[in-house]
């Protein structure tokens, strides 16, 4: 067969794709190998916060491969992780101040359960062993975080060999059908929590996980800020861990360092990943509290047995301390400001008869189709809306971040626009022009399957 491949790719195993060959990347573009410029204006996926062109990157690798490049943690220490792990603590909220390094956010989820079930075996708790999750949500690719993981269409091939955890509605306002104010539906929607933990039985709940802001299942959606404060409340009475996966949403993502920051709420985990290393080098992060390993300091012979060969390696962990003093004030502030203003130049798809929400938080946006605005009735699948919208604005050359399944795991549309915080202003317009055509050639081929407003 002529069209195959020694890589195993993720769509079609040894059949090769029809993807743009990339060369080469510089700030916010990806050049193809016969030269084209293509923006991207995902950031790969909601990795590459910083773009492509980080100064000093190659230099720090440079240094630190000419001394060390890995390092077994389980028998020695060594400099680079430790600092790496300071620098964290010192822009972590609260008293997240103990760092485990992992290579992954399905990785640092990972950790963050075992953790959970180790904390709770070493305070008297040995019951205590079920993760709460969200539907609509997404929290990783191995067997633990996709048991975690509320996404349909990830799940349901593996389902025999996942855990059989609850989820919880999603935090998604804009299909909540409680009553009342958004303060009132926040409430309403967290005190699923307590339900779920009732039903379960508390002595069983070890943890519940969820993203502050959704990414890629349903991009930039979040709720009002009392629905995480009753989280916290909820998980303090029943003594379960709230565990804030900020993998993707971390480092400016969402306009502040760490997404939870818009809450006023401290986790008792933060699993950290993507904007870690700007996508420099693999690696993520567990951030714990303080009280949480203090547990382990005088364990009673049930120590926190666990680690990844390459978690904390020293060349990953010199290249992301760079990375992370990139995260000035400043370049936050230039992120917001960047997605206020691709959020200004697509404000004309608020009248598309197949937009049905608009969602925008610093630099993370999600547009959501609907073949009934007012009644929010998805398309069905097979028309692929999503990817017919990505298709047009890739031959536009912009990059973007197609999903599906937000309404019920299996059907709605969306897409999702998260860009370097560094995006230059120019490529904001060629981004915002690309998306409003490709969503209006979408809306004009699909009107007879869909209601306008």
């Amino acid at each position: 067969m002529a069209n195959t491949s020694n890589l195993f790719y993720k769509w079609g195993g040894g059949m090769k794709p029809d993807f743009p060959r990339i060369r080469s990347a510089h700030d916010e573009f990806l050049v193809t190998e016969d030269g084209r410029e293509l923006v991207d204006a995902a950031a790969g996926a909601a990795v590459v916060n910083l773009g492509h062109s980080v100064e000093g990157v190659e230099s720090v690798a440079d240094a630190q491969l000419s001394e060390l490049s890995y390092l077994s943690l389980s028998h020695f220490s060594h400099e680079a992780p430790e600092t790496l792990a300071e620098r964290l603590a010192a822009v972590s909220p609260g008293d997240l101040n103990a760092a485990f390094f992992v290579n992954s956010g399905s990785e640092a989820n990972e950790m963050a359960f075992k953790l959970a079930r180790a904390y709770h075996l070493e305070t008297g708790n040995p019951h205590k062993s079920t993760i709460i999750g969200r539907w609509q949500s997404y929290h990783g690719a191995t067997l633990g975080a996709l048991s975690a993981t509320g996404n349909t269409s990830r799940r349901v091939q593996y389902e025999p060999l996942l855990h059989g955890w609850p989820h919880l509605p999603p935090a998604y306002p804009y299909r909540w059908e409680y009553e009342g104010t958004p303060e009132e539906q926040a409430l309403a929607a967290a005190a699923e929590l307590e339900t779920t933990i009732k039903q379960e039985g508390p002595e069983t709940v070890a943890a519940f996980i969820a993203e502050p802001v959704s990414g890629a299942s349903i991009p930039a959606a979040h709720p009002h800020p009392a629905y995480f404060e009753e989280v916290r409340r909820i998980c303090d009475e029943y003594d379960v861990l709230f565990i804030a996966d900020e993998v993707m949403t971390g480092f400016g993502r969402t306009g502040t360092m760490f997404a939870m920051e818009h809450f006023d709420v401290v986790p008792d985990m933060m699993t950290l990943g993507k904007g870690l290393s700007g996508g420099y080098a693999p690696i993520s992060a567990t951030m714990v509290r303080d009280d949480i390993a203090d547990e382990f300091e005088n364990a009673t012979g049930r120590s926190f047995s666990h680690g990844h060969t390459f978690g904390g390696n020293p060349l990953s962990a010199a290249i992301a301390a760079h990375v992370i003093d990139q995260y000035t004030d400043s370049v936050l502030q230039t992120g917001r400001k960047r997605g206020e203003l691709l959020a200004a130049e697509l404000e004309p798809l608020a009248d598309n008869p197949i937009v049905g929400d608009f969602r925008q938080i610093g630099a993370m946006i999600g547009i959501e189709f609907v073949a009934d605005r007012d009644t929010g009735e998805p398309f069905d699948p097979d028309l692929n809306v999503n990817g017919r919208v990505y298709d047009r604005a890739l031959e536009r050359g912009v990059y973007t971040y197609p999903g599906s399944g937000s309404v019920d795991g299996l059907k709605g549309d969306h897409l999702m626009l998260s860009p370097p915080l560094t995006i230059s202003e120019s490529s904001v317009k060629t981004v915002a022009d690309a998306v409003t055509d490709a969503v209006e050639a979408v809306a004009e081929s699909v009107a007879p399957h869909a209601a306008s407003n």
